[in-house]
């Protein structure tokens, strides 16, 4: 190749990795479209935050078995009584039990546990809204575009999320979470001022999705804290085509017994509980 052909040829190899981002973008305009399935590219894990590059992070797992959920509690991030309620589940794993996280138990996530899920996502986008569905437990979120969280919230599994577009990225925030889920696997609580925002963006081939997670909660944390989770095409880990994508279905209310055989008791909703 000549050295003049070259600036040419980086051009349209540039051009061709923009077309193909604008290919998986562009049924909204200048918004990108997150729709589709996505999976963590961790084949049958998923169940860890990312430490974030600097600044305070998500309390750190101590067990390198992975097996007993023992989180760091004398991370300075922690209030005290969330310190004693994480040294209170840890105790359980240094006394050789094996602590089943919570959606092995049939309870729903909330937010930012959700994010950790190994199991693939949906994205459904649209207009005034964005829905994801969540293969693990059949779980569904809403996020509606472009609207004012209302004054009069109840707490729900999931909370309330709204959504906006800045630029490329999906901006979404999340309040009034049920406070019977927990932040994370190792029994950190969460208050009623938990806050959740995600910023969603997509890599320039539109073939991974990227999530910056900022969780700030003063009933529990002394700061917030940050994390990101990275998403990729199911064909990325398997060599499929997206396109034949599918959930399987992972219905975990059908009986109560979590993965040893053990019964357990079976969540029930008694309606929204009072701030």
């Amino acid at each position: 190749m000549s050295t003049n052909r070259a600036p040419l040829m980086i051009f349209l190899l540039l051009a061709n990795v923009q077309l193909a981002a604008i290919g998986h973008a562009a049924e909204f305009g200048e918004v990108p479209n997150f729709s589709g399935y996505w999976e963590r590219p961790e084949a049958g894990s998923g169940r860890q935050f990312y430490q974030p590059e600097s600044g305070p992070g998500p309390i750190r797992d101590t067990d390198p078995q992975d097996n007993f959920a023992i989180g760091d509690h004398t991370d300075p991030l922690l209030l005290p009584h969330a310190a004693e309620a994480v040294k209170a589940h840890g105790d359980r794993g240094r006394a050789g039990e094996v602590v089943f996280p919570p959606w092995s138990e049939c309870w729903p996530t909330g937010l930012p546990l959700a994010l950790i899920l190994a199991e693939p996502v949906q994205i459904l986008q649209e207009e005034n809204q964005v829905t994801i569905l969540y293969q693990r437990g059949m779980n569904i979120r809403r996020i509606y575009l472009d609207a004012p969280h209302p004054t009069d919230l109840h707490p729900e599994w999931y909370g309330h999320s709204i959504g906006h577009y800045e630029g490329d990225t999906l901006v979404v925030d999340t309040v009034a979470q049920d406070t019977r889920s927990n932040s994370d696997r190792f029994g950190t609580p969460k208050s009623p001022a938990m806050r959740v925002v995600e910023r969603y963006r997509l890599s320039l081939d539109g073939r991974r999705l990227h999530v910056d997670i900022m969780v700030e909660d003063r009933g529990t944390y002394t700061a917030p804290w940050r994390s990101y989770m990275e998403y990729v095409w199911p064909s990325e880990r398997n060599g499929g085509d997206p396109a034949d994508a599918e959930f399987i279905e992972m219905a975990c209310a059908e009986n109560n017994r979590d993965a040893l055989g053990v019964e357990f008791a079976i969540p029930i909703d008694n309606g929204p509980p009072a701030f």
